[in-house]
């Protein structure tokens, strides 16, 4: 098997937008209008909640423990309709950018599709949700255990075990989306196989892709900051200039947080390339460039 080289593949977001500028703008414009067709359903259905909900964490007396339990109540429906819509938009994008990595002939439709590919990113994705959860939950589980028999200081280390553990299974499992992806079916803990032996090279280029990922977001806020205040010459004015309005539709359907929700698509698939490129370019890599559509792995 092939080896991979980490700062290539740190890097390997910044080359595919510069490959793919065409295509990255079909995505800006992509995400950015179901971004506002799925705020406005958000708004229409569920706009008392999320305002009763910003009202209580701005208040600065906080909140009573009935408070926060009828909040949680309320806000329920809102995260039902949130998670899948999330799952979904993740599904798409790891299968787009899987795709156009993978198989890069198959650009029609920008790389977009939705079908099974789709669906078994998603899949892989819920299984890597539930598995950290397993993990956070014993870890807090056992944590709460030993605190509540003396044992404080063993039970700050196995919380600490539980944080490393879910890293070290993020790494290890880091490429499954993509092994899936090639294989056309779900391929989770067999896909440790591939990275054995390349934890600390794989953990090295995330890191780097994150750490670039975090400038590059600061400097356009930097940037945008700047250009606000020099035209309004208020400050203050550039934090509410990157925030769309969303506590009622009127509101969020004006010409700027038209112009918002399009930075916000902007913002989002820069820092999907720059983060998820990573993993689909290091197991393409990997496997000697050879994925099991082009004759790998039969």
């Amino acid at each position: 098997m092939a080896k991979f080289s980490a700062s290539d593949a740190a890097f390997s977001g910044f080359r595919l937008v510069r490959e793919n500028l065409k295509t990255v703008g079909i995505w800006i414009a992509v995400m950015t209008v179901v971004s506002i067709i799925a705020n406005a359903l958000t708004i229409h259905f569920f706009g008392a909640q999320m305002e009763a909900a910003m009202a209580l964490m701005s208040n600065p007396d906080g909140a009573s423990p009935e408070e926060m339990t009828k909040l949680a109540d309320q806000m329920i429906p809102t995260l039902l309709w949130t998670l899948p819509y999330n799952l979904v938009v993740q599904g798409v994008t790891l299968a787009a950018l899987n795709r156009m990595i993978q198989r890069r002939d198959d650009n029609r439709f920008a790389f977009l599709r939705v079908g099974k590919d789709e669906l078994l990113q998603i899949a892989v994705s819920v299984l890597t949700g539930l598995l950290l959860m397993a993990v956070f939950f014993g870890g807090a589980l056992l944590t709460g255990v030993l605190s509540a028999v003396g044992g404080g200081l063993l039970g700050v280390l196995v919380l600490l075990g539980a944080i490393l553990g879910a890293i070290y299974l993020l790494v290890r499992l880091s490429l499954a989306s993509a092994m899936t992806f090639d294989k056309g079916e779900i391929v989770f803990f067999r896909s440790m196989s591939v990275t054995k032996g390349a934890f600390w090279s794989l953990l090295g280029a995330y890191l780097v892709a994150v750490v670039m990922s975090a400038i590059v977001w600061l400097l356009i806020v930097i940037i945008v900051y700047a250009a606000v205040a020099i035209v309004t010459g208020d400050f203050s004015a550039a934090g509410g200039a990157l925030r769309a309005d969303t506590t009622s539709l009127s509101s969020y359907f004006t010409p700027s947080g038209i112009v918002q929700q399009l930075f916000s698509g902007f913002m989002a698939v820069l820092s999907a390339l720059i983060m998820l490129s990573p993993a689909p370019t290091i197991y393409r890599e990997l496997t000697g460039g050879q994925t099991a559509s082009e004759g790998w792995g039969g």
